[in-house]
């Protein structure tokens, strides 16, 4: 099994090679060499000869050694005939830029340099070489029996008119699910029951062989609507075999979408983890996990105690000892399908929209193929897809009795259904497909560097099919997604991984042709290995180099970062000008992620690469000896944010076709940026008064895709010059950003607004464009194109930065329109009916869903619609419109969000949606509430008059708010009698910031269900209210509120048992010791002080009774002497302390009290 690449990569090389042959630049090269043109063409003879044997010898070589031998030999000859010959298209491509770029007086320097490169005397002797072996290996095929068939190289143009093609869609559709029923309700009847008696979050376990649908059945359950009624937050997460604590609460945290940065202390993330679950109802899925070490899962899982009640945890395995170190609540073991509901899954796809009665005799074949998939599901529904495809009984009868059902050998892991399905994949797809077993299991691969990466390696080579190799490597890539083989990721629409079988099942076809190489385990490298990925754990040294060397002929050498929290692979100079000097032709060349400052100018080496990726490198600088490399495609540059320049002959790459430097510092492109003419990603394009560097550089650049950023367009000062940046004819951009920058200091104004309107007029994008963004336009209106007809595809536009513009364009009229949002545009007065378009036959804004306007200083009047106008529109945003005194639309629907923010002349009634959920007002005292919708469950209230008129409103009329956000409040005190007896038990988190009066205008204890309270900036406030703090309170955190403090006593914080965090931070006057005996609750289990300034010593007394108090943090205490005399708790696993240099003095490892603290399993003292 190990050698099916002899019908798979094997084929890709044969078809490369075979296009070279036939190339007028390889035969011009021999003929001008004088070397026999007979070579060539006998060469060829034998390469097509071999290439109708070889789906017949991909058959036979599970039967005959013979077979595999001659498959192994004819590898190792087809790939040293497409080293020669691409070394001599390099060659002759070298030549061709040379005779370009030399000036007229070197031509004949450059002659007689050609004349006596030592590299054409080598050419003959290897051709020579190469064509014996060949030769050879074609008459053994006939002395081992192989038979003509199909050319897989070229069987992308037939297959393609013979079958129906899957869609070319990248999701696959899970709601063809099968026999599941039954373990679906018992899964939710467990995760809703109420009489799960565990200490822990009750977590549930899913286990199952691989394939068997435990991922699956995990997401039916999860997408359950009765879950998600029942759970506050719910997160997925996806776990394989890499448990890092870091990376899964990292993962965890980004399921949430808390994650703002890519924070690595443990601690830190804890804490955040432990704030956005305390007093939520989550369900958390960890999917495949593998984790077996009982340590590892106890840290992890010390935040999820402070959910709120009827948390759970579900997650899948294969092992049921990794159910067992984790603890199951309840354990499911996943069987087989049973066999009625195998046929259902395996009819589903195999007959597609077809009815099964009418092929009877598919039917029976078909029956006696499912069971042979053991009621697997995945093998069922990727071997359903292949069939799909071949509907005559002859395929499946050849599928039924293939000899595969019975293959013994070393991958006897394999699934043959999955066996069978990758057997029967076209040659393009099965090459493609074997090429990610270089990918670890787990690992989420970018669906547009994959394709790059298979037409670096010539897997997309075909001739006959008129159409460009990405558009080939995506109808492919979307292929594999359709047949099952790739899954898309949850977190990003671009990535995709393979099930875990499928990646056993991909190294098993690739055999030793990819390997994966991790951390210390280097072993002997097989000399015929061609792709080495390495995870950024690789040890860097003499022995690993020597390894990596002994593949001289390697192809692909990748660095993959597994884990956020995993090292970064340190590649210094040394190290690359090993790798570069001893391997020449690596066609692939990936430093993502690696601690590389700088890329050497042996780079040059290799004459070959076609793919380099330094993304997220810290390199300052790229050598000029990289524009030798004639070969490359794609240069990414992705975060490379000290890199501020490109070389300056970078058009001498003219064949590369991706140039992506987004998040990079580079300011500007080098000169001549157009001579690329294949490019077609190029993200940023920065214009300079210079010849080279302006727009007109753009106009032959007609196959750009993604997103193109236009920078410095101030610089273009002639409409006509636009005009031949050709934007018109870059159909395939999706995304475009026109810049036109910092204009400090410029004179005339009036000149420049006319000439950025016409140059903005110039600039017409394709009608295919999806997402426009204009920054720094002066023009003092919008050319026509804005409109309706021209943009029928627009899905976003973001208009930033005018000083001029003085009316809008008609975006009403955008047919497809989802998002607008307009900033910083100062000369706005009023918004009329042009806004809408003067189409009355086109209902406005017919498909807008997010509205938003920052920062319009002239802005007075908005004069809008009634009718079916923004019928859609579900978030509304008005920020820093000081002016605007009417009219918002009152008839918005659909809106869910709406955000008013220091419009303080705003006189308006809030609109009157049903469906609102949340709703922010800052600084807008004239704003009316009325008629406040029941279903609000989050409010942010900033503002004296605001508060004073609206909060009452929002609590009395709020049946469902959950979150409660108020803010700068500097009025008297306020006292709302109705709220007295007006409980609400919805609200669950309280954060009240700025508020200077002595008291609040309500109880606290109305809230039944409040988990969180915070208390920010509040310098007055003398105590809380009466009737203290509610019971259910888990997190109570004050900040810079003396006199509150000053009163802790009459807290009554012994008496609720259901608090677990305390923070303080204040300056504790007149305070010698803390806390108190009996102030604080024994369920308290996280304790923080901080910026005590005046505190002194910590009283022992009342820490003896909190038997639960898990971490203690002790933050910029400048006079704290000591911690408690009598000892911490022994619950205590963390303490931290931190700029308290007393302390740290006493407690550091060497100190005097080192010995009262140093059982603590983690301690942090820090400065």
């Amino acid at each position: 099994m190990a050698e099916l690449i002899g019908g798979a990569f094997l084929s890709a090389s044969l078809q490369v090679t075979l296009d070279r042959l036939a190339s007028r630049d390889i035969k011009d090269y021999f003929h001008g060499r004088k070397l026999k043109d007979e070579m060539l063409k006998k060469l060829d003879i034998a390469l097509n000869s071999i290439s109708q044997v070889l789906e017949d010898a991909e058959e036979r070589q599970y039967k005959s050694p013979n077979v595999m031998k001659w498959l192994n030999e004819l590898k190792e000859a087809i790939y040293e005939a497409e080293l020669l010959l691409d070394e001599v298209a390099t060659e002759v491509s070298r030549q061709k830029l040379e005779a370009e770029f030399q000036p007229a007086t070197s031509k004949v320097r450059g002659f007689l340099t050609a004349f006596i490169n030592p590299f054409h005397k080598e050419v003959a002797s290897r051709v020579e070489e190469v064509l014996e072996n060949i030769k050879f290996l074609a008459e053994q095929k006939d002395m081992i029996g192989l038979r003509n068939g199909t050319f897989a190289g070229n069987e992308v143009g037939a297959s393609w008119k013979l079958s129906n093609r899957l869609p070319t869609t990248s999701l696959v559709d899970e709601s063809r699910i099968c026999g599941r029923e039954g373990d679906k309700e018992e899964i939710i009847k467990i995760l809703l029951s109420d009489n799960i008696t565990c200490n822990q979050v009750p977590l549930i376990s899913i286990v199952g062989m691989g394939g068997m649908g435990k991922t699956t059945l995990a997401q039916l359950v999860y997408n359950d609507q009765r879950i998600l009624d029942q759970f506050d937050l719910k997160a997925w997460v996806y776990v394989s075999q890499d448990f890092g604590v870091v990376a899964v609460t990292t993962a965890i945290l980004k399921a949430l979408q808390s994650l703002a940065s890519e924070e690595k202390d443990l601690n830190l993330l804890q804490l955040e983890l432990k704030k956005r679950l305390t007093g939520k109802k989550f369900l958390l899925v960890l999917d495949d996990v593998w984790n077996e070490n009982y340590l590892s899962w106890e840290v992890l899982q010390i935040p999820f105690i402070y959910g709120s009640s009827g948390s759970r945890i579900l997650v899948t395995t294969r092992s049921k000892k990794v159910a067992s170190v984790m603890n199951s609540s309840q354990l499911l073991h996943l069987r087989p399908l049973e066999k009625e509901d195998c046929w259902k899954l395996f009819a589903n796809y195999a007959f597609h929209d077809k009815d099964a009665i009418k092929y009877p005799n598919l039917v029976s074949v078909g029956s006696r193929i499912v069971d042979k998939c053991g009621g697997l599901p995945l093998a069922i529904k990727t071997l359903g897809n292949i069939l799909r495809v071949k509907f005559s009984q002859h395929e499946w009868v050849k599928i039924l009795e293939s000899d595969m059902w019975h293959l013994s050998d070393n991958d006897s892991s394999i699934n043959p259904a999955l066996r069978l399905s990758y057997h029967n994949l076209p040659s393009y797809l099965k090459r493609c497909f074997a090429y990610c077993s270089i990918f670890p299991k787990g690992y989420e691969f970018d669906r547009d560097q994959l394709i790059q990466l298979w037409m670096a390696e010539g897997l997309l080579n075909c001739c006959q099919i008129n159409k460009s190799e990405e558009e080939l490597g995506s109808e492919f890539f979307n292929d594999l997604v359709a047949r099952s083989f790739f899954q898309q990721s949850r977190c990003q629409v671009s990535r995709f991984t393979m099930h875990d079988l499928l990646n056993d099942l991909a190294k098993s076809v690739s055999g030793d042709f990819c390997l994966q190489v991790e951390g210390n385990l280097v072993q002997d490298i097989p000399k015929r290995t061609r792709h080495i990925s390495c995870s950024d754990n690789v040890h860097l040294n003499d022995k690993f180099l020597d390894h990596i060397c002994k593949c001289n002929r390697l192809r692909c050498l990748m660095v993959l970062k597994m884990e956020p929290d995993s090292g970064d692979l340190m590649m210094n100079g040394n190290v690359q000008r090993g790798l570069f000097s001893r391997i020449k032709y690596l066609r692939v060349l990936s430093f993502n992620n690696c601690l590389l400052t700088e890329l050497v100018d042996d780079i040059s080496n290799l004459k070959l690469l076609r793919y380099l990726d330094l993304s997220y490198c810290k390199i300052k600088r790229l050598p000029d000896s990289i524009c030798m490399l004639h070969n490359l495609q794609t240069l990414l540059l992705i975060w490379c944010y000290l890199l501020t320049e490109l070389p300056l002959d970078l058009h001498k790459l003219v064949n590369l076709r991706h140039l992506d430097v987004r998040m990079s510092g580079i300011k500007k492109m080098p000169k001549h940026i157009g001579r690329l003419k294949h490019l077609q990603t190029l993200s940023c394009f920065s214009i300079e008064k210079h010849c080279g560097f302006d727009v007109k550089e753009l106009g032959n650049l007609n196959h750009l895709q993604g997103t193109l950023s236009i920078l410095k367009l101030e610089n273009v000062t002639d409409p006509m010059d636009a005009m031949e940046a050709n934007m018109k004819d870059k159909k395939h951009l999706e995304g475009l950003v026109l810049d036109w920058g910092d204009k400090f200091g410029r004179s005339n104004e009036n000149d420049d607004s006319i000439i950025e309107r016409g140059v903005l007029e110039a600039l017409q994008p394709n009608g295919n464009l999806k997402k426009l963004t204009v920054l720094h336009y002066d023009g003092t209106s919008f050319p026509s194109w804005f409109g309706g007809s021209h943009l029928p595809n627009l899905v976003s536009i973001m208009l930033t930065g005018s000083k001029f513009c003085f009316i809008l364009p008609p975006f009403g009229q955008l047919p497809s329109l989802k998002e607008l949002s307009i900033s910083c545009y100062y000369r706005i007065e009023v918004i009329g009916p042009e806004f809408c378009g003067n189409d009355s036959s086109n209902i406005p804004f017919r498909s807008l869903e997010i509205l938003k306007f920052e920062e319009m200083s002239a802005w007075k009047e908005w004069c809008s619609f009634e009718g079916e106008g923004l019928s859609c529109l579900k978030e509304l945003s008005i920020k820093r419109c000081p002016w605007l005194r009417r009219a918002l639309p009152q008839h918005l629907p659909s809106l869910q969000k709406l955000v008013i923010c220091e419009c303080q002349q705003l006189e308006n009634s809030v609109p009157k949606a049903a469906s609102i959920h949340e709703l922010q007002l800052r600084r807008c005292e004239k704003i009316l509430l009325k008629d406040l919708p029941s279903s609000l469950t989050k409010a942010k209230i900033y503002g004296t008059r605001v508060i004073d008129s609206c909060l009452e409103q929002i609590l009395l009329n709020s049946a469902s708010l959950e979150e409660l956000e108020i803010q700068d409040f500097h009025g008297p005190n306020l006292k709302w009698s109705s709220l007295d007896l007006h409980r609400h038990d919805s609200l669950g988190t309280l954060s009240i910031t700025s508020w200077y009066s002595s008291s609040l205008p309500f109880a606290l204890d109305l809230f039944a269900n409040l988990h969180s309270l915070h208390f920010y900036d509040c310098p007055q406030l003398e105590s809380f209210p009466k009737g203290g703090l509610p019971s259910s309170l888990c997190r109570l955190e004050i900040e810079g509120c003396p006199k509150l403090v000053a009163s802790r006593e009459e807290w009554g914080l012994f008496k609720l048992h259901s608090l677990k965090e305390l923070r303080i931070s204040d300056d504790f006057e007149n305070v010698v010791s803390f806390p108190e005996e009996r102030l604080l609750p024994p369920a308290l289990s996280d304790l923080y002080l901080t910026s005590c300034l005046k505190l002194t010593t910590t009283n022992s007394m009342g820490f003896l009774h909190l038997k639960s108090l898990k971490s203690f943090y002790v933050l910029c205490c400048p006079r704290l002497q000591c911690l408690p005399e009598e000892g911490l708790p022994n619950s205590l696993s963390v303490l931290c302390i931190h700029c308290c240099p007393l302390l740290q003095q006493r407690y550091q490892k060497d100190g005097e009290h080192w010995h009262k603290i140093h059982h603590i399993p983690s301690v942090n003292i820090t400065t």
